[in-house]
């Protein structure tokens, strides 16, 4: 078990120790605090990636948490979000905010991509913060994307190289309200093109109906999340790659074709419904060799429910 599996789990908990604290009366506990707090994520974030052996990564993770408890009380204090040389300080109220939509358009944004029959693969990267995903239907356009919620805008670039357009999407950062409620994001994709997917994304609700579509790579990085996949029969081979944190994980592959999972977790409920254990953490359908068509699906989670169904 790597220890990088464990990163959101460990953010989880230590959240919910802190908020049963304070329903508890025994700190005192608002979701301001967290403001103070994150560095906490770089932190841990920090200590993964050491090139160490996992004994002592878990020693300093324990080590930074006992001295999070230790100095609360000081992390926590309330503090001006800017000081200027005079010794004044600027506080801004993060709820002054909530209800003005002067600086941006928090609605609804509607982009699109105008079809484009030299492109023979698209890849689709999408960056974004937590929320609702949602990826079904075909459009005669190249793509089209819907946002809507209390969220800032989204930008669109492209780029065209031999027969393959790239397509970025990511938030506008300067934009992104400080008190965020929702996200919705709902995307249609041209049927005609091979696509290559990149989702980069917080905790997320992502449904995903991808049977319409050549799928040849699709890759899901998130936090803790609910995601629900349905992949087609159209392309000869599609590689998923699949890395969250605690998370409700369902797939469904067509049954004509053949699978193989490899699912590298930790403190995970495993239902693989038709498929055989081959092998350390491998599982394959009884039709994987012989099958024309296949699927190749790695997943990467720890305190997650795990479904993989065919149909």
């Amino acid at each position: 078990m790597k220890f990088r599996h464990i990163f959101w789990p460990v953010i989880l908990i230590a959240l919910g120790v802190l908020i049963l604290l304070g329903n508890l009366g025994l700190v005192d506990f608002g979701w301001r605090i967290i403001w103070n707090l994150w560095p906490l994520i770089l932190i841990f974030w920090g200590i993964a990636v050491l090139p160490v052996r996992d004994l002592y990564k878990s020693i300093a993770v324990i080590i930074i948490l006992a001295f999070t408890v230790t100095f609360f009380n000081r992390l926590t204090e309330r503090t001006p979000f800017w000081t200027d040389h005079s010794g004044c300080a600027r506080h801004y109220d993060w709820n002054d905010d909530e209800d003005n939509t002067s600086s941006g358009n928090y609605g609804e944004q509607n982009l699109s991509i105008p079809p484009d029959s030299l492109a023979k693969r698209g890849i689709l990267d999408l960056d974004a913060a937590a929320g609702s995903f949602t990826v079904e239907g075909v459009t005669s356009d190249y793509l089209t994307f819907k946002k809507t919620g209390d969220i800032g805008n989204y930008s669109l670039t492209t780029r065209d190289t031999n027969g393959i357009k790239k397509i970025s999407l990511s938030m506008e950062k300067e934009h992104v309200r400080h008190s965020v409620h929702s996200n919705n994001v709902d995307i249609r994709m041209n049927d005609k093109p091979s696509w290559k997917m990149i989702f980069n994304v917080g905790a997320a609700d992502m449904k995903l109906d991808l049977t319409s579509y050549i799928i040849d790579t699709i890759s899901v990085d998130a936090g803790a999340s609910s995601i629900k996949m349905k992949l087609g029969d159209k392309s000869p081979c599609t590689r998923v790659s699949l890395n969250a944190g605690a998370s409700s994980i369902k797939v469904e592959v067509p049954e004509g074709t053949g699978c193989q999972i490899n699912s590298e977790s930790f403190l995970i409920s495993r239902n693989f419904k038709g498929f055989e254990k081959k092998g350390d953490r491998m599982y394959q359908t009884s039709n994987f060799n012989s099958s024309s068509k296949k699927i190749y699906i790695t997943i990467e989670t720890a305190v997650s429910s795990i479904e993989v169904n065919r149909y």
